[in-house]
């Protein structure tokens, strides 16, 4: 499990998918993913917003794996 705070730990993650990161973090499992995942294809809601409507994780937690996904796509670009 990797620390969603601390950038470093994420320097050899390839993908990019909030669900991964988050799953990475320990902060989701699957059931938690796939039951989102069904609900996005309903409702074509952003992930995120859902796993804040339902509780799963906090705001703050939402922000940092945002930034990570954005810090980690630009490594993989760079």
């Amino acid at each position: 499990m990797r620390n969603l705070y601390n950038i470093d730990e994420w320097k050899d993650v390839p993908y990019i998918r909030l669900g991964e990161i988050l799953i990475e973090a320990g902060k989701v499992n699957l059931l938690h993913l796939s039951m989102v995942l069904d609900i996005q294809r309903f409702q074509k809601m952003p992930m995120g917003k859902i796993f804040l409507a339902m509780k799963i994780i906090s705001e703050e937690d939402l922000k940092q794996a945002l930034l990570l996904q954005r810090t980690i796509k630009k490594r993989r670009n760079a």
